[in-house]
């Protein structure tokens, strides 16, 4: 009885991912909005300050860091082979989907409702990064120091996030290290052995070397394709906008395995499609191999090979993250990076609606979207489905 009860909450969180997958628009920091309405304010599966934990580890770690994020999620409540499966529910509908808009690329780009959806959904995007941050940033600053560092965190990270990649580890590992010397560095934490899975990361090098062999060795498309995704899996920190640069300047410059024009027009595309923003992969995996019989299935492969580091990754971190939970100083200073990746959300809403068309309907839609999900009445992919309708009638 118990273990057919386990399987049923099993299914039920699989559920609730897949709920996540088709209500997230706009990126990671969108993303973790999502997450804390569906699995942490609706089904309780973690609290919030366990969430921004989870959020600031994994933006220090290679990959696509909300697909990531929903994968420790996944682990936490129950284990690896649930992480796997969790990832497989949150990515593999996008991957789909921009497989199939590959496809049939011709025909979507002259649908006008995508032009009009592409408009809308930026500022229904910020909304779910301004809740992200609101609600992340009430659970984490209890002190007036941690409002302090808060705000110390936003200043640096104006600053620095337009010149380098880097600024967001380095503003968390600051945010840390702060409050570990602050606080922890003196408090006792219990005797362990921190055992750490070395397997998953001999995996993830062992590919990272072969694939380089064998990109300098062949040169055929789907060779170059694959070991170049599988290279961005693990190169880039910060999601699926810091990798747009790195595959137009190897893909489209260097490689010329399709066009500019092309790349940008299914990367637009991409925003109106819900799920990680890795999932262009697929796009652009169809379209490199445009015109041959098995394009559908180089998209398919494509979409999966960029997240496979990043799996690896989970399976190697999430462990030590929990072992490391034990230890006093550990906690201290995962509170430091909690508060930091709050503030870096919230800077991301700030720029994010800067950059928005100065306009009536953009500001509506911001509002509308930040009050609903603070309301909680209306579950999240419903609510993506009427912020749409109310933005294409304004």
């Amino acid at each position: 009885m118990d273990q057919e009860k386990n399987m049923i909450s099993k299914v039920g969180f699989l559920l609730d991912v897949f709920w996540c997958s088709l209500s997230s628009f706009g990126g990671p920091e969108a993303h973790y909005g999502v997450f804390s309405q569906i699995l942490v304010q609706k089904k309780k599966y973690l609290n919030e300050a366990t969430l921004s934990e989870l959020i600031g580890v994994f933006a220090l770690v290679p990959g696509p860091s909300s697909t990531q994020t929903i994968m420790a999620i996944g682990y936490l409540v129950g284990g690896p082979w649930l992480a796997l499966l969790t990832f497989f529910v949150w990515a593999f509908p996008a991957i789909l989907m921009m497989t199939i808009v590959g496809l049939f690329f011709n025909f979507f780009q002259q649908q006008t409702l995508f032009t009009s959806i592409l408009s809308i959904l930026p500022p229904i995007a910020v909304g779910f990064i301004a809740y992200a941050g609101y609600v992340l940033s009430k659970k984490v600053l209890h002190q007036l120091n941690d409002l302090l560092l808060f705000m110390v965190i936003l200043g640096l990270g104006f600053f620095l996030l337009p010149l380098t990649i880097w600024a967001v580890p380095v503003l968390l590992l600051l945010a840390g290290g702060f409050m570990w010397l602050r606080q922890g560095k003196q408090l006792p934490s219990p005797k362990t052995n921190l055992h750490i899975p070395w397997f998953w990361f001999f995996l993830l090098i062992f590919f990272a070397f072969t694939n380089e062999w064998l990109l300098a060795s062949f040169h055929h498309p789907w060779i170059q394709l694959f070991t170049s995704f599988y290279r961005y899996g693990y190169s880039v920190i910060g999601g699926g906008q810091i990798v747009i640069p790195l595959m137009i300047q190897e893909l489209v410059t260097q490689q010329s395995l399709l066009s500019l024009h092309v790349f940008l027009s299914g990367y637009a595309i991409d925003q109106a499609i819900p799920g990680p923003l890795f999932s262009f992969a697929a796009f652009v995996g169809v379209q490199s191999l445009v015109g041959t019989p098995l394009a559908w299935l180089g998209g398919l492969l494509s979409g999966l090979m960029i997240f496979i580091p990043g799996i690896f990754l989970v399976f190697g971190v999430f462990p030590i993250y929990q072992a490391l939970r034990q230890f006093t100083w550990m906690k201290v200073a995962l509170k430091g990076i909690s508060i930091a990746a709050a503030s870096l959300i919230v800077l991301t809403a700030l720029t994010q609606f800067v950059s928005l068309q100065v306009n009536l309907v953009n500001g509506l839609l911001v509002t509308v979207t930040f009050g609903l999900l603070i309301w909680k009445k209306i579950p999240t992919p419903l609510l993506v489905v009427l912020l749409l309708i109310f933005g294409l009638l304004l």
